[in-house]
């Protein structure tokens, strides 16, 4: 979303909206929460950051244009009420089953934690924040207008590191070492390159500039130098790259196909798994470890982890690697939490992952290679070999940390950070110190 970006025509602005249906809630959300903040300084870091998030929403610096703002003025209330009838549908009853709050309880906390906090009905499920004490912790949730298309963008605005394009980020991985996934071949229309030979294995294919795993496809290795795809499609090798580059404008990225350490191999249905980490720059501009969960994939999906596909996660605790329960992302409680995984009946809640201390070192190391950027969301497949970087990303996603977790990351040391390191804008460059 470009929340703080170049003034637009009314026009212009509708087109972006129609490209993404999370923008106006976006600025629905960000509507009570900017007004709550927008001059009133509260005592804690979290009060502050999310004055610096009411003043960028005004306009004072930086912000949606002012039709934008008049638009989510006119617009809360029905989106409010839809989205209460829509959620409530789907979670309501189940929710009344498992914790006793009634229908009515549910559509008045949603409708208090949205005036309070800018939290959506959505979110209202995905934070379980109709569990007991729910409402309390409600101000520690760090949403995702406030972080995602809000804060993170003026934190990483001008770097230069690649995140955005997977062949360049494995380029810039190589050129620093970093343990990563290699890049077999690129496909795009009329630009195909073959980096490597392609292995008498299985692939991994995705679109070069796609988020949240879609696209992403399992070619398998049939023998006789052939490859077979989604819907039975069969390719020769020497063919495949060139057919993969006809089918899309945005690109392919061909890559060999992990697996997970053997002893997490239970912990899939045949994706690979991945550790999400997420990194902050702290008062020394050294990379700091403030979140980190666990995605697994479960049922028909088999190609990716990723929980907004499906996919489950549980929380890691970022000293010892072990496990708590796992969830879906929890817009529809039906799963609920997981201390086993349903298809593998593989131990989740209580289970170390093999080679923390390297996942952890993995992960700062590689936030020094990007140290352009803040804020860092890391994808690390902890395979035979070590823990390998599968992705970055510049502006990940909180719910991943938070919903695992169960309460909000707006505890603790990352508002602190997000608050030093945007008054640290204003103050001349410091040198990064690389981690012991």
């Amino acid at each position: 979303m470009a929340f703080y970006a170049e003034r637009l025509s009314p026009s212009a602005a509708i087109r972006r909206l129609r490209r993404s249906k999370y923008k106006m809630a976006y600025w629905i959300g960000g509507l009570p929460a900017a007004t709550r903040h927008r001059s009133v300084r509260g005592p804690s870091p979290l009060d502050e950051l999310r004055q610096e998030y009411a003043q960028s929403y005004w306009g004072l610096k930086g912000g949606p244009i002012p039709a934008l703002r008049l638009l989510a003025r006119l617009l809360w209330m029905p989106r409010l009420i839809l989205g209460m009838l829509r959620y409530t549908m789907r979670n309501g009853r189940l929710v009344r089953a498992r914790t006793g709050a009634t229908i009515t309880e549910q559509i008045l906390s949603q409708m208090l934690v949205y005036e309070r906090h800018g939290i959506l009905p959505r979110w209202y499920y995905i934070f379980s924040l109709y569990e007991p004490g729910g409402i309390d912790r409600a101000p520690y949730f760090l949403n995702r207008f406030e972080t995602k298309a809000g804060l993170f963008r003026r934190l990483n605005r001008g770097g230069n590191s690649p995140l955005g394009d997977k062949a360049a980020f494995a380029a810039h991985c190589a050129h620093h070492e970093i343990p990563h996934v290699p890049v077999l071949a690129t496909a795009r229309v009329n630009d195909v390159r073959r980096l490597a030979d392609l292995p008498e294995a299985d692939l991994f294919i995705k679109p070069i500039k796609q988020r949240g795993g879609r696209g992403a496809e399992h070619w398998q290795w049939i023998g006789q130098g052939r490859f077979r795809g989604p819907g039975g499609t069969i390719v020769y090798g020497q063919s495949l790259i060139a057919y993969l580059g006809r089918r899309s404008s945005l690109g392919h990225l061909i890559q060999p196909r992990m697996t997970n350490h053997p002893s997490i191999a239970d912990l899939s249905n045949g994706a690979l798994s991945t550790v999400r980490v997420l990194t902050c720059l702290n008062e020394l501009g050294v990379p700091e470890i403030v979140g980190a969960s666990f995605r697994m994939a479960i049922g028909r999906n088999r190609t990716v982890d990723n929980i907004h596909a499906g996919g489950i996660a549980a929380a890691v605790d970022f000293e010892t690697g072990m496990l708590g329960p796992a969830s879906n992302l929890g817009d529809n409680a039906a799963l609920g939490w997981l201390d086993h995984h349903p298809d593998t009946g593989g131990q989740i809640a209580g289970r170390i992952l093999p080679l923390w201390p390297d996942v952890v070192k993995l992960s700062r190391s590689a936030h020094c290679a990007f140290a352009d950027r803040v804020v860092i969301g890391w994808d690390i497949a902890i395979v035979a070999d070590g823990p390998t970087l599968v992705e970055g990303n510049g502006g990940p996603d909180v719910d991943l940390m938070q919903r695992p977790l169960r309460r909000g990351i707006g505890q603790g040391r990352f508002p602190e950070l997000l608050l030093f390191n945007l008054r640290r804008q204003q103050q001349p460059h410091q040198t990064a110190i690389s981690p012991a």
